[in-house]
């Protein structure tokens, strides 16, 4: 009997393949509450921001727990060390501009570091969807992942619009109150639009004058309609088949 040699590209992509499921490239995820330090974090930021804001040292404190959040997302999405390696790199250089954006704001680093944070943002968004959405039994920890890409998904949004602010001013306004010149505090309101499009509840205190804003808050609302169906089917879903299924993980 003849034993086939194993062609070179089949040879390459088994090593690939080893490789990539490897300890090497794989981080243990056995935490359970990988994604609940994130969800607290994020849930820290947006309840404490408001009443830390108005004080001299209010907007270093807010830098300090966003650096918590980036770092609580890098371990939330570390499963695999390619996103692990990724995500560190870009979180630390998003934190040291966020830092140095603090002492000596001006329009390119502005530009620079919420461009950044939104690229950064997203694909944690992303990384922590793949996992929600994924094949597997519904746990707590998927629970708190879904709540948190929500979350991430807000914030993403309100980088993008602050930096169309900056590119175009006056994209954003109301008919009673300006958009504020401080960069915290624009942040601020903007994160405010940002989820009540995102939840399309639309007040209308706050509104898109731009194409290119109003296109980006159509997205945004789109986003969050098509999020909650397509999650709560998904794990409705996946809820049912390993219910009827014992020897399902």
């Amino acid at each position: 009997m003849k034993i086939g040699r194993r062609k070179p590209a089949d040879f390459f992509c088994h090593e690939a393949a080893k490789l990539e499921n490897s300890p090497a490239m794989m981080i243990d995820s056995a935490d359970p509450r990988r994604h609940l330090w994130l969800l607290i974090s994020l849930v820290v930021i947006f309840i404490v921001s408001p009443f830390v804001v108005p004080y001299y040292y209010g907007p270093s404190i807010l830098n300090i727990i966003a650096a918590v959040v980036l770092l609580s997302a890098t371990y939330a999405v570390s499963r695999r060390r390619s996103f692990s390696i990724f995500a560190l790199s870009l979180s630390i250089f998003s934190i040291g501009l966020t830092f140095w954006l603090a002492a000596s704001p001006n329009h390119w680093l502005i530009i620079i570091s919420h461009g950044s944070l939104v690229i950064l943002i997203v694909f944690f968004a992303a990384a922590i969807l793949s996992y929600v959405l994924g094949s597997g039994k519904v746990t707590w920890d998927k629970i708190y992942g879904a709540v948190c890409a929500y979350l991430l998904l807000g914030y993403a949004w309100t980088f993008a619009y602050s930096l169309i602010e900056e590119l175009q001013p006056g994209s954003f306004g109301s008919a009673t109150t300006p958009m504020p010149h401080d960069l915290v505090a624009r942040v601020m309101q903007l994160r405010y639009f940002s989820f009540v499009t995102l939840a399309t509840v639309g007040y209308g205190d706050i509104v898109p004058r731009t194409p290119m804003a109003r296109t980006l808050a159509l997205l945004e609302a789109m986003v969050g309609q098509f999020y909650l169906v397509a999650l709560v089917g998904r794990l409705v879903g996946l809820h049912i088949v390993h219910g009827k299924d014992p020897r399902a993980d």
